[in-house]
């Protein structure tokens, strides 16, 4: 029978704490659905309750904040080699910023739904898997794919403790489909995000007492 051995994080190399910022989510990201259009490939994505019905979020500003988060990324795990070498082979992360860049919006939407973290946040290792567009329109996310069918990104936003901000969950993929990456901004809160491994995962969550991001290796599968 064939059983998942789980490593001892003891065993795990340490890496050194992200320093802020993770990434910069700008006003700009914040819209009007009922002020004009968006332009070009872009989509508004609503949030808001009966209190602020129109607010919501420019997807390209949301994906141009979370490619800031894997630039980051990446130079952070230049600084730890071992760390990335216990994630995935080198320069992974540059095969998901060159993925991104052919990527338009699609119709598809995931086979099966995401069990989502605290409700909101898309889970690390996030199934690229997409089928026929719902019956009814998911109109608080957005997914893009590459020209040969790849999945992307998949960008989600709801509302925070307060209804008229945003909670929003990024999700980048490499050119195989495999999610590597999870930006997470809560407007009324604070970021995090996920680094997805081959079989391995870190958090890096912010902790005040370092004023850094503090990075968590998830339990290895192997």
């Amino acid at each position: 029978m064939t059983s998942l051995l789980v490593i001892a994080l003891g065993g795990l190399p340490t890496p050194l704490p992200f320093q802020p910022p993770l990434a910069e989510f700008s006003v700009e990201i914040l819209q009007d659905s009922a002020v004009g259009a968006p332009e070009g490939l872009d989509s508004f994505l609503p949030y808001g309750d009966e209190k602020c019905p129109t607010k919501a979020i420019s997807t390209s500003r949301a994906l141009g904040g979370a490619l800031m988060a894997l630039e980051r990324t990446q130079a952070w795990l230049g600084q730890n080699p071992k760390v990335e070498a216990k994630l995935f082979k080198k320069d992974t992360l540059a095969d998901v910023k060159k993925h991104l860049t052919y990527a338009t919006p699609v119709l598809t939407r995931q086979c099966k739904a995401a069990t989502l973290i605290d409700e909101w946040k898309w889970p690390g290792g996030l199934s690229s898997k997409l089928c026929a567009p719902p019956k009814l329109p998911i109109r608080n996310e957005a997914w893009l794919a590459a020209p040969k069918g790849a999945t992307a990104a998949a960008v989600r936003v709801q509302s925070a403790k307060d209804p008229c901000q945003p909670r929003v969950s990024i999700a980048l993929f490499d050119s195989k489909g495999k999610n590597r990456l999870v930006v997470n901004a809560d407007f009324g809160g604070s970021m995090s995000a996920t680094v997805v491994g081959d079989t391995c995962q870190i958090e890096l969550t912010y902790d005040p007492t370092i004023e850094a991001f503090k990075p968590e290796w998830k339990a290895c599968k192997g």
